[in-house]
């Protein structure tokens, strides 16, 4: 079941019924007129007078979009207890009628593409928006208040910035000003007034250490009912800033702004390897800054660049950097706890977020907790445990699997490994300026280095607390408890190669054959086979259509790179013993061309994205027609195929092949075990253009690989 589509009509918009025919529901929000409950308002504080002039019309109208999709973020709830599993509706449906002065260039197919393939990403949700020409809107200027203009900037700023307090845009703003002594503008959102007092304490430090160049401050603030504050995750939240932070940089006439986030959290992969999608921030994930860009030179007419600079630090570098700079005094002023609800005035941070977690390791791990009192943690993540009330399993999980993650990059040795581990990094590794090559490797580095960290403090606080470990006294869903005691039932097995028995719904590669369990049946090794590796990649995204062509190419990947990996070890003298892929590595005639296949097929999967991002339907026609090719060449190299056929037969059949190698797995190999999942399977999986694993009621899947051979 597809989770239900909402009308957002924006301002004064006319609607007639049949804009709206196919949404099951309708929320009406408007930034000007009467104050009533779908009023919202957008306020900037702290512009000077060289920046208060007018907003050009196309500005006013991106601001006026931007916070729309800001509310709308937050107004409508995503499925109820799916923010943990995933469930199919997690991601929402909007439809978007927002009145805009500039109707031709709003209205236009290349505007209206960039825009929704830029917010799709960013929260995982869908986007559709219908402009229509706005009547009565007032000038920008209407809506600015408490502006300071009794004097000007310390200079003409040398760069705008989106600065949250927290360490990683206090770092950047460390480094741009007190560092490089450069004027900054800070574009600031705060969305509660209980870190007001943590930011004036930030400002006025950083203020005494850039005597000649303060940073400038621009407090931007969002005033809405409170029956909007339905949804917490709010994925879309960065979208409203960025376009406050350009049209900011357009006005006082800069192409650039800057996000400063560690690239770890940048690239976003998932600490768990079956979690994927919108859960985690995509801030800063280089293919949204890449659209964020896209979309502002679009609007702006200009070549607009929106930037990362700390995309290849570690958090722990980030802090180093900070000390290392002479402002360690400023880290515990500093917030980077999601969990504002929990501050108090004893506590600034609930030590039990993702956020803190991150923190807590890398101040740790950058020698610099003598900075960052444990005091200022309502929780400490290593020894105590949280209320009663609060979602312990849930926490326990988080901990397990960022543990679990840095265990098993701590073992990969090489960059294909990572990317077949990670197969996320392909999102990200296309809009990384460099060499694809060179730029695969520089993630390698960073998570490794990130590993490191981790399993280093890991280690120190095992050492530092080793008698209460040894004496059995630590809370049973502390971190450290997780770690000597895996198996807690709400935690991942930190051991990756354990032969005990699988979670209840299990579907997961070992070497190059599988392991699988269906609610409480037996756990059952199945053999190598094509169908598998496609069914694997269906359970990864329940509910989300997926491309056909682009499974069959990632798969094929996949196993291309795995006989490299045999034909190394052959090489190397390993013995072939039981393993079937060894014994078909002999089946490949010509490894030079099976090589240049491969590195074809990656171009073309990039070549693909770059299409899609530019909505060139032609282009993207063509790459799927050559990616059916060369995966077809790959498969007659390595022996899996027959002659290679046209490519209108191939595309032709691909579908159907598709389909025949699910269900002949399902049938040979799946049936004979477990005819339960047999008839789960083929009651929940639609084919078609695309593919999609659609149960009815949703079942959350251990898809993970094991560590020893994958």
């Amino acid at each position: 079941m597809m989770s239900n589509k909402v009308a957002v009509v924006c301002g004064n918009a006319k609607v007639s019924d049949f804009v709206t025919a196919d949404c099951d529901s309708a929320i009406r929000l408007h930034q000007y007129g009467l104050e009533d409950d779908f009023r919202v308002t957008l306020g900037i504080e702290g512009l000077r007078g060289s920046m208060y002039k007018d907003v050009p019309t196309r500005l006013h109208d991106f601001l006026d979009i931007a916070t729309y999709v800001y509310i709308a973020d937050q107004c409508v709830k995503r499925g109820v207890n799916e923010v943990e599993t995933f469930g199919t509706t997690w991601h929402r449906r909007f439809k978007f009628v927002v009145p805009v002065k500039d109707l031709e260039f709003w209205d236009s197919e290349a505007t209206k593409a960039t825009l929704q393939d830029c917010l799709s990403f960013l929260s995982d949700d869908t986007y559709e928006f219908v402009f229509t020409r706005v009547t009565d809107r007032p000038l920008f200027q209407a809506f600015l208040n408490n502006l300071n203009d009794g004097g000007e900037l310390f200079g003409s700023p040398d760069q705008v910035m989106l600065y949250s307090g927290g360490l990683d845009s206090l770092a950047g703003v460390i480094d741009e000003a007190v560092n490089q002594k450069r004027r900054v503008l800070l574009v600031n959102h705060r969305s509660t007034q209980k870190i007001d007092k943590k930011y004036a304490v930030l400002a006025a430090q950083l203020e005494a250490k850039c005597e000649s160049n303060p940073p400038q401050h621009m407090r931007v603030t969002v005033h809405k009912k409170k029956w909007m504050n339905a949804e917490y995750t709010q994925r879309a939240r960065s979208f409203l800033y960025a376009a406050l932070a350009g049209v900011v940089a357009k006005q006082i006439g800069h192409t650039s702004i800057r996000f400063y986030e560690n690239g770890v959290i940048s690239l976003n992969l998932p600490i768990s390897a079956e979690v994927v999608g919108g859960k985690a921030t995509r801030t800063t994930h280089p293919r949204v800054l890449h659209s964020f860009s896209q979309l502002l030179s679009l609007i702006t007419g200009t070549n607009f660049v929106v930037e990362n600079p700390f995309d290849w630090r570690t958090k722990t570098e980030v802090v180093d950097l900070i000390v290392k700079s002479g402002c360690q005094d400023l880290v515990k002023h500093s917030i980077s706890c999601t969990h504002t609800w929990e501050m108090t005035n004893d506590h600034s941070h609930c030590g039990t977020c993702s956020q803190c977690i991150d923190r807590r390791f890398a101040i740790i791990a950058a020698k610099a907790e003598q900075f960052d009192e444990l005091s200022n943690y309502k929780v400490d993540v290593f020894t105590q445990s949280r209320s009663t009330e609060q979602k312990v399993g849930a926490d326990k999980t988080l901990y397990a699997s960022y543990i679990e993650r840095s265990n098993q990059v701590r073992k990969i040795e090489t960059v294909a490994h990572l990317i077949r581990k990670y197969p996320e990094l392909t999102r990200a590794i296309p809009f990384i300026r460099g060499d694809a090559g060179a730029v695969a490797q520089r993630c390698f580095d960073l998570y490794k280095k990130h590993a490191a960290d981790v399993n280093s403090v890991v280690d120190e606080k095992l050492a530092e607390y080793k008698v209460a470990i040894r004496e059995r006294i630590i809370a049973v869903d502390s971190m450290l408890r997780i770690v000597y005691e895996s198996n807690l039932p709400t935690s991942f097995s930190l051991n990756d190669n354990d032969g005990g028995k699988l979670a209840p719904y299990a579907f997961r590669k070992q070497g190059y054959s599988w392991r699988f369990r269906f609610a409480d049946g037996e756990d059952v090794h199945l053999f190598p086979a094509v169908g598998a590796s496609y069914l694997h990649q269906l359970l990864l995204s329940p509910g989300t259509p997926r491309s056909i062509i682009e499974i069959v190419c990632g798969v094929c990947l996949s196993e291309c790179g795995e006989y490299f990996e045999a034909k190394e070890a052959m090489d190397s003298g390993l013995s072939l013993g039981p393993n079937p892929l060894f014994k078909a590595v002999d089946k490949v005639s010509d490894w030079t061309a099976l090589g240049e296949y491969k590195r074809q097929l990656i171009d073309l999967r990039n070549d693909q994205e770059r299409a899609r991002e530019e909505n060139d339907s032609v282009k993207l026609q063509q790459c799927e027609d050559d990616i059916v090719f060369i995966a077809g060449k790959i498969r007659e190299a390595m022996g899996v195929g027959g002659k290679l056929k046209s490519v209108a037969d191939k595309r032709k059949n691909v579908r159907d092949a598709f389909r025949n190698n699910i269900n002949r797995f399902i049938e040979k190999q799946i049936e004979p075990s477990s005819p339960s999942c047999a008839s789960h399977l083929r009651t929940s999986l639609q084919f078609g253009m695309m593919s999609v694993y659609q149960p009815v009621d949703p079942i959350v899947w251990d898809l993970r690989p094991f560590g020893s051979s994958d």
